[in-house]
């Protein structure tokens, strides 16, 4: 769900040569004017289309659904002259709820007629419950036709009203169809970025994260871990791939908790997840993966009558010096370092310091359960 509140700076290029209406603001006008074909209404007609086309151009192309909301404020106050008081917007899947907080408080009672499915009257307000009387001040609300949120404007009583209702139902229609069409592309992206079972970043977002990381003119260290579910092969052949992708789910949830939120946590591919951890030496960057790691393994996952008891093998390779960084390289580190890990019994830790003429190896052995306290982990 959007809201926006009047924004009357720094709109860039969608606010540049803009133009008031002529129209002069005591001069009412009749709610059937499309009917009169006098020369002063066609005019005015001509007049709100070129306005309706000037809204359409502002926010139309805008692929940010807030942009949306700032851009499509600031012109109705600069434009209309009417203050945007509420502007909200919700996804379907939330069940269609709007709500709003305005100038005036809280704003979310839309009268069930002010909206219509097309056409002039998906933005009329109905009847007189759908103006209110505010600190003098009048305020209207519009539902949007796609019934998933609405605008609430506010216009001084001496005033007038000097646009037609389709006028506004145009308005109305053009900000709906924007702010659906910005959520879209907003969640496409999304996407595109995010793997689908886990919600975590993809492989290729997160290797063009690390090429940024690497390429940063700073002197401070950064860690790559590489995580391996262990033995996840038999999780998929005994439970079947139902449980298998519960587990996937149940890590990455951890994951979440166990790291910061300038971490970039990622899932790899299959059952490999990988976390950049920026500003983090080996002994930092080990300390938090063993703690992961402890997190992991004593958090047992019920499965029907049994019990599943993951655990992950990390690998780390922590570069100390960036100057000439082969990014290719960090990551084959990163790999040898967990395959030691695996080599040598799993459910471990094993790190790499990347210099410029040397690797130090180093592993950590683990915890012994028996002992080890878990705590959650929040972000910081």
């Amino acid at each position: 769900m959007l809201q926006a509140s009047v924004v009357s700076e720094s709109l860039g290029p969608a606010s540049a040569g803009r133009r008031k209406s002529y129209f002069p603001r005591n001069r009412p006008v009749s709610a059937h004017c499309g009917s009169d074909d006098s020369p002063v209404e066609m005019k005015r007609r001509i007049e709100e289309l070129l306005l309706l086309g000037e809204f359409n151009a502002a926010v139309g192309t805008l692929l940010d659904p807030e942009q949306v909301c700032s851009v499509a404020s600031s012109w109705l106050e600069e434009v209309v002259g009417w203050n945007v008081r509420s502007l909200t917007f919700a996804d379907s899947e939330a069940g269609g709820q709007t709500s709003g907080v305005g100038d005036d408080g809280l704003v979310s009672e839309f009268c069930p007629d002010s909206g219509a499915e097309s056409g002039a009257a998906a933005g009329r307000p109905a009847d007189g419950k759908n103006v209110r009387r505010n600190n003098g001040n009048d305020l209207r609300m519009y539902r949007f036709p796609n019934g998933l949120g609405g605008l609430a404007v506010s216009r001084s009583r001496g005033d007038g009203s000097q646009y037609s209702d389709e006028f506004m139902a145009g308005i109305v229609d053009t900000l709906a169809r924007s702010l659906a069409n910005a959520r879209e592309y907003a969640r496409l992206r999304t996407l595109s970025m995010r793997d689908h079972l886990t919600g975590l970043y993809n492989r290729r977002v997160f290797e063009a994260m690390l090429e940024v990381e690497a390429r940063k003119r700073t002197a401070t260290p950064f860690s790559l871990l590489l995580i391996d579910l262990d033995d996840f092969k038999g999780i998929n052949d005994t439970f079947g791939h139902g449980t298998g992708d519960a587990v996937l789910v149940s890590v990455a949830e951890t994951l979440r908790r166990s790291f910061r939120k300038a971490d970039v946590t990622a899932r790899y591919g299959g059952e490999e997840f990988a976390v950049l951890l920026p500003e983090a030496s080996l002994e930092s960057a080990t300390r938090t993966a063993e703690r992961f790691r402890r997190n992991i393994a004593a958090e047992p996952l019920g499965c029907g009558d049994g019990t599943i008891r993951p655990t992950v093998s990390v690998g780390i390779a922590t570069v100390s010096d960036r100057t000439g960084l082969n990014v290719v390289r960090m990551v084959e580190e990163a790999d040898r370092a967990l395959y030691r890990a695996k080599g040598t019994g799993k459910n471990r830790v094993c790190g790499t310091l990347l210099e410029r003429q040397s690797t130090v190896a180093r592993v950590s052995k683990p915890a012994r359960p028996a002992v080890t306290k878990v705590r959650e982990v929040l972000d910081l």
